[in-house]
């Protein structure tokens, strides 16, 4: 029925050799997919609203060909799976793309580029298309420099460059996309090819989604990041860490002193965290308001603070706790239940000691069916 609804809506045109398969066809429709190793060439190129890749594995057109898209809309050249095993690569470093610069684009909104190998850098013509409002680079892993100003893009509203770990550093200008809401992948680099710092962050009043990769060349100024809590429309914070050398862990066990967070944020992601004891920034004195805690790689031990008082103010109010790849975790279910009161779901996978996957509702129904066994 689906596939039926769109033909007659012209939504898609679809093969005829294979029923379910949009075609690359652009004839009766004004939105086409890129299949296997076709690329769209028919009449009406010019009208196309969406080009989006089906499962091409391969990118081969050339830039005289994106400049015909003037009225385009939606460009979805990367992968839309979420498994890295969908492979993408092109021929030319990505240099089909300043075809996209030709034209002015008026409408254009969405570009993804997410897991395409083999582009080592963005054209600056990309980041003066002032009505993008979407753009996905994740996971370019060839991906090693952005333009050096991106302050064009106003209308901006989800920026991923997370999995780049090729990348040098941060673009100046980040701070003045007043319409950024998401940004992943905010890259701390040293100083020298990171001009924009966390403390610009401050200024994006709608940002309430935001990842953070400290680099194995991180530099940091001082309390840097106590300007996290001055973003006060963070909700969802992601931190993650590189292999990082033991002169740089000194580095993190100093600064992690200065972490501050915002007073309203509400799931906390940590990753890769390179130091053995709790830092002193992860209580929930500090993380009040904590629905969601994430710890996934790291050398921590425990959730232990030296002499930490026991009283009902030091409690988490933390309702879904995932532990995972924790190789020197030890932590015990009654102990998790002591310090998280209000937890609702506890999952704790390849850490110390054997894996947990306990639900308050699962607790709940066992001790009444104790109960009315008793």
């Amino acid at each position: 029925m689906l596939v039926g609804l769109a033909r007659d809506a012209q939504l898609f045109n679809f093969d005829s050799d294979w029923l379910w398969m949009p075609s690359c066809k652009t004839s009766i429709c004004r939105r086409a997919c890129l299949v296997f190793y076709q690329n769209p060439t028919s009449p009406g190129e010019e009208d196309l609203f969406t080009v989006f890749n089906v499962n091409s594995n391969y990118l081969s057109f050339k830039r005289e060909w994106l400049s015909k898209l003037k009225k385009v809309v939606v460009l979805q050249l990367g992968r839309w799976q979420s498994s890295p095993t969908h492979h993408i690569e092109v021929d030319d470093e990505g240099l089909f793309l300043k075809g996209i610069g030709a034209q002015h684009y008026l409408s254009f909104k969405y570009l993804s580029l997410r897991g395409i190998s083999g582009i080592t850098r963005i054209p600056s013509c990309i980041f003066n298309i002032i009505s993008l409002e979407i753009l996905d680079l994740r996971a370019c892993h060839n991906l090693e420099t952005l333009p050096s100003d991106i302050s064009s893009l106003r209308k901006l509203t989800h920026l991923d460059i997370s999995e780049c770990y090729l990348l040098e550093g941060m673009p100046k200008g980040i701070g003045k996309l007043s319409s950024l809401q998401v940004l992943k992948g905010f890259l701390i680099a040293n100083l020298k090819n990171t001009p924009s710092r966390l403390g610009d962050l401050a200024k994006l009043k709608k940002l309430r989604r935001l990842s953070i990769y400290i680099g194995t060349e991180a530099v940091m100024h001082d309390k840097e990041f106590e300007t996290l809590k001055e973003i006060s429309s963070l909700r969802r914070l992601k931190i993650s860490w590189a292999v990082v050398s033991p002169k740089l862990k000194e580095q993190i066990a100093h600064q992690s002193l200065d972490f501050s967070f915002p007073p309203d944020l509400e799931k906390l992601d940590l990753q890769g965290i390179p130091v053995k004891e709790v830092p002193p920034w992860l209580n929930p004195r500090q993380l009040t308001n904590i629905k969601k805690l994430y710890i996934r790689g790291g050398e921590l031990c425990s959730l232990d603070h030296a002499g930490e008082e026991t009283v009902t103010e030091c409690k988490w109010r933390v309702e879904i706790l995932r532990l995972k790849y924790l190789s020197n975790m030890k932590i015990e279910l009654p102990k998790v239940e002591d310090q998280f009161p209000h937890l609702l779901y506890l999952e704790k996978v390849k850490c110390h000691e054997k894996d947990i996957f306990w639900s308050k509702s699962q607790a709940v129904d066992k001790c009444s069916r104790a109960y009315h066994f008793l």
